[in-house]
């Protein structure tokens, strides 16, 4: 992303967040801020429903996949994290948090739970104009922590932070790693394995590389890869599982669940009648440090 301007994928992310949440029946997942913290563009098509009908509907139509991974992932982190705060976990960590709502969904938590953002300054500064544009307090235990991914450690950022490292944490780090390299991947899941207490938990999603892909996959993930590359913010990450399934233990890692389009289906999307379904090109980690 350009400096001092939002992020176009978060913003895009944010309108299929609300777009699911008014029009898809049954809701996997519900934000209802979404559509209040998107761009006005995005809100225009999304708020109205011929509007959202043409566009979303029909021009945009091959966005269906993507939608149902943004929700999927955001599914899975928060049934994953409501483990977590039976645990005990009182720290949660949202790492390229983006647009996202928790903080302010969840006011239950405001006493309980401390929430750090983690993310881009240009994009936090945009959430916060959002924010007192919509008229959006700022929940007590929510602290933005700014942090650039390719040039500084995330250890370093929290560090700057409230973020208490001698007490479990649960992080979630959604729609980031497919922007970064996988070298900056596996050096920020180094940086949470060396700064976080053990039993600290961490969900991330995951793209699998083109060449993994069946071909008609493939060229959905070249489409959306062109897409992204237009708007600033190309999809350069991709792992091999069994690479990633290497990669962790030394670092500290144990694997809880590391979840494919197949499995995500299964659990979350069968027997829909509107045909949402994940493309099957990422997948959902899930880690616990030992």
């Amino acid at each position: 992303m350009k400096y001092g301007q939002r992020s176009r994928t978060a913003d895009a992310a944010a309108a299929l967040r609300a777009s699911h949440t008014l029009y898809a029946r049954p809701a996997l997942f519900s934000d209802p801020y979404a559509l209040q913290l998107t761009s006005p563009g995005w809100r225009r098509v999304i708020g109205n429903r011929m509007l959202h009908h043409l566009v979303i509907g029909h021009l945009l139509r091959r966005l269906s996949p993507i939608t149902a991974q943004i929700v999927g992932r955001s599914r899975y982190a928060e049934d994953c994290l409501g483990v977590a705060l039976q645990r005990g976990v009182k720290q949660y960590v949202i790492v390229g948090a983006g647009l996202d709502s928790f903080a302010l969904r969840r006011r239950d938590l405001e006493q309980s739970l401390s929430v750090y953002e983690v993310d881009h300054p240009s994009t936090q500064r945009a959430k916060r104009e959002q924010f007192l544009a919509r008229g959006f307090s700022l929940p007590s235990n929510l602290e933005f922590v700014a942090l650039n991914f390719e040039t500084e450690d995330l250890a370093a950022g929290l560090r700057r932070s409230t973020y208490r490292a001698e007490l479990p944490a649960f992080y979630s780090w959604l729609g980031t790693t497919h922007y970064l390299s996988n070298e900056a991947t596996l050096a920020t899941l180094a940086a949470i394995a060396g700064l976080a207490a053990g039993g600290s938990e961490i969900v991330f999603d995951y793209s699998l590389p083109h060449e993994m892909l069946p071909q008609h996959l493939g060229r959905r993930a070249e489409r959306l890869r062109r897409a992204t590359a237009r708007q600033g913010e190309p999809i350069i990450g991709g792992f091999d599982p069994a690479r990633l399934h290497l990669e962790l233990p030394p670092m500290g890692y144990s694997i809880v669940e590391d979840i494919s389009g197949q499995e995500q289906k299964q659990r979350y999307f069968a027997g829909r009648s509107d045909g949402l379904e994940p493309s099957g090109a990422s997948r959902f980690m899930h880690l616990r440090l030992r």
